[in-house]
């Protein structure tokens, strides 16, 4: 690979890396219309139900955050694969959330984001984005209602015996 396509290829996983920064920001900051921008016109947005286009996914993000008083969304593990104009993508996320209805107990929640983007008029956004539930803890209790890693480990593994 010349050292050119190098340098392009880093700088779109860069803008891909930033986008979805920028939406976990948005998502923090309470500003599901600045998220649901993210998504091309014709976006899905894959939230425990399908949502098509920015409007739709907005407003499936207000029933979201309006339980929440606060959010922090982290990332990790990030892989990019490019194919031209067209990527896809996935994270890690880690999750923290203060619970409007019980303050003092908060949420942790972990799971991943699975993309599909493409670059419209010079800019990358999400054509589809699902929210993969792997486990949350809240109020002292482990949910065991999220479908963990398609293809890793599973909740019924057995515990390694270290000792």
């Amino acid at each position: 690979m010349s050292t050119d396509r190098t340098i392009r290829d880093l700088l779109e996983k860069q803008a891909i890396y930033e986008l979805m920064a920028h939406y976990a920001d948005r998502i923090d900051a309470n500003d599901p219309e600045g998220a649901a921008a993210c998504f091309a016109e014709d976006g899905l947005g894959v939230y425990w139900q399908d949502c098509i286009g920015p409007v739709a996914i907005a407003e499936r993000l207000v029933g979201i955050l309006d339980r929440f008083h606060a959010t922090s969304h982290h990332l990790s593990n990030v892989q990019i694969r490019l194919n031209g104009d067209t990527a896809t993508a996935q994270a890690y996320v880690y999750a923290f959330h203060r619970v409007k209805a019980d303050m003092e107990n908060p949420m942790h929640y972990w799971g991943r984001w699975v993309d599909e983007l493409a670059k419209i008029d010079g800019a990358w956004k999400f054509k589809r984005r699902e929210v993969v539930g792997i486990g949350s803890i809240s109020r002292g209790t482990d949910d065991l209602d999220h479908p963990g890693h398609p293809g890793r480990l599973s909740r019924e593994a057995p515990k390694a015996d270290f000792g």
